[in-house]
């Protein structure tokens, strides 16, 4: 039985082929891929042609070796530097045009603060409770608004009413 007809899918080993050249294979997923290689030939010879294309590109990596990028940055940044604190020496300080409105906004509600904080509370008008004296019954008149009014009758002491009697005034 040949690896191809044994492996259900041939992605899978393809995939693991290049995470094992590139070196990401680590612990039972690295000793099971080793175990495979060394009984398919094909795989292996997939290796050395991942190993041969590796070179080639490091080779030609290596012979065109031009100047260094981070030297070409490097040297812009000291121009840059100058060319910022330039223009910072220009302007004013402040926050340009937003300062006098900004000022003039945060003048407003510091403004409506204090007055809201020192201007004493005006009551509110809940009603006031009046007594009438109405001969042996006293009672109190509370007038909440124009449509409530509450008014409690109290009757004299030491009479209570007793047991069954209806207590309604």
């Amino acid at each position: 039985m040949s690896d191809s007809t044994r492996s259900a899918t041939p992605d899978r080993w393809t995939r693991r082929l290049h995470a094992y050249s590139d070196g990401e294979l680590s612990g039972f997923a690295r000793w099971r891929f080793e175990r495979r290689l060394r009984r398919s030939p094909q795989l292996q010879r997939e290796l050395a042609e991942l190993a041969r294309i590796g070179d080639w590109v490091r080779d030609a990596h290596a012979g065109a070796s031009g100047p260094d990028l981070w030297d070409a940055i490097a040297l812009r940044l000291p121009a840059a530097d100058a060319r910022r604190a330039e223009r910072a020496a220009g302007e004013r300080p402040g926050i340009g045009w937003l300062a006098w409105p900004g000022a003039l906004a945060s003048a407003a509600v510091a403004a409506v603060l204090v007055v809201h904080w020192l201007t004493p509370p005006t009551p509110s008008r809940i009603g006031v409770v009046r007594w009438l004296d109405s001969g042996p019954r006293d009672v109190m008149v509370l007038e909440a608004a124009p449509d409530t009014t509450i008014v409690w009758v109290i009757g004299p002491p030491g009479k209570r009413p007793a047991r069954g009697e209806d207590g309604k005034v």
